[in-house]
């Protein structure tokens, strides 16, 4: 029980440094403050966005049954009140384009249909003016989801059908233009959209988080550098139980920000921070130790404070700025914002995120359980990595 003791020591020292406490308190609580009042305009979340209806128009090469559903089907019945459909010859349909009197449309390949049937890859070619990415974007998806569908319809029906005369494959064309091709997904009544002020009062505190690990483990590089660390060796203190304290340690301090900045930001911004209750204390506490792990591993490898206080602040801010904490994860690409969940901070944020949109506990648990092992594996990491240190001082 002797990391119980080294850990009170750290707590004690905080608690006495009221400048590095208050800081810990007033400085994330300022940010979220400024930023969530400052972009309060580019996250409202009373704020409507529609999409007016436009015209596509629409070059059909192909004489095949699959081209008509798409076009006459799926475009103009199901999404007639997004989308008019209008006919043309490609010569025309360019020069619409190019003249700025048509915004978007696309050129069905001839072999559309036969191709699709087949499973082989097929060509549709969409054109268009420049800034019109949404509306490309739509048409680009029901084209790309109905091309995926009819294949899988296709072997379905083959394999539930017998074979018809005329018809060796027997897949019945016609019925395409009856059943629905296109499968509508509505997101969950529940899910609410997320403010300017609850995505950086997530934002800043993941940030500050951090700030405090680094600060933490700060703390412990000056007792390594000023042999504090090997006189406590002395008094039968292992590894283990030194690197378990000063983690210990941490993570109260962390989790007793990590308290003061949601209720602060939910008494002094409303900000609701979604209603599971337990979802936010088990991925904090999950997050906590995840950022502690990875701060004791790099405590362990690095021997200076000064060298640990400048690559850890350094470190803090790439990470920061990778996983959400200046720029909203909103404009990434959604490669980058998979690439950010290996962050400490990406995944506690994204999944602050989703607990704010209404989440439900189970939803969190893969996120839960990921944080939880990278910080256990940090920290067995940076006890072997201590322990090599210590027999290769003594070989």
């Amino acid at each position: 029980m002797k990391f119980l003791w080294l850990a009170l020591k750290d707590l004690i020292l905080v608690a006495r440094d009221k400048k590095a406490f208050l800081t810990l308190i007033m400085m994330p609580l300022l940010l979220i403050a400024i930023l969530g009042s400052a972009f309060g305009n580019m996250m409202k979340e009373d704020e409507e966005v529609s999409i007016k209806k436009f015209t596509l128009g629409v070059v059909n090469l192909d004489q095949g049954q699959l081209s008509k559903v798409l076009t006459e089907e799926v475009f103009s019945k199901n999404l007639s009140k997004q989308i008019a459909v209008k006919y043309y010859q490609e010569n025309e349909l360019n020069k619409k384009i190019q003249d700025h009197e048509l915004e978007i449309g696309i050129v069905i390949d001839k072999d559309f249909s036969q191709s699709l049937m087949s499973g082989k890859g097929t060509k549709v070619q969409l054109i268009t003016v420049p800034d019109t990415v949404i509306k490309a974007t739509i048409v680009q998806n029901v084209i790309e989801q109905f091309s995926r569908s009819v294949p899988i319809e296709a072997f379905v029906s083959q394999m539930s059908q017998p074979v018809q005369a005329g018809n060796p494959g027997g897949i019945d064309i016609e019925s395409y233009g009856k059943k629905p091709l296109i499968n509508e997904t509505t997101i969950d009544a529940k899910t609410k959209p997320v403010s300017s002020f609850q995505y950086y009062a997530a934002a800043m505190g993941v940030m500050f988080l951090l700030m405090t690990v680094v600060q933490g483990v700060s703390t412990m590089i000056l007792e390594k550098e000023q042999d504090v660390f090997n006189r406590l060796l002395l008094t039968n203190l292992t590894y283990a139980n030194y690197l378990l304290g000063k983690m210990l340690g941490l993570m109260v301090i962390c989790l007793t920000q990590a308290f003061i900045i949601i209720v602060g930001t939910n008494l002094l911004f409303g900000v609701d921070w979604g209603p599971s209750v337990s979802g936010i204390i088990v991925m904090t506490f999950a997050f906590v130790v995840n950022a502690s792990g990875l701060g004791v591993l790099a405590g362990s490898f690095i021997k200076t404070e000064k060298s640990f206080s400048v690559a850890g602040m350094f470190g803090t801010q790439i990470m920061a700025a990778l996983g959400g904490s200046m720029v909203p994860l909103y404009v990434f690409p959604d490669w980058a914002i998979y690439v950010t969940k290996f962050f400490p901070n990406g995944l506690a944020l994204q999944t602050y995120l989703d607990l704010m949109s209404g989440a439900a506990f189970s939803k969190i648990l893969p996120s839960i359980g990921a944080s939880v092992g990278l910080g256990l594996f940090f920290f067995a990491i940076g006890l072997m990595r201590l322990s090599l240190e210590r027999r290769g001082k003594y070989a």
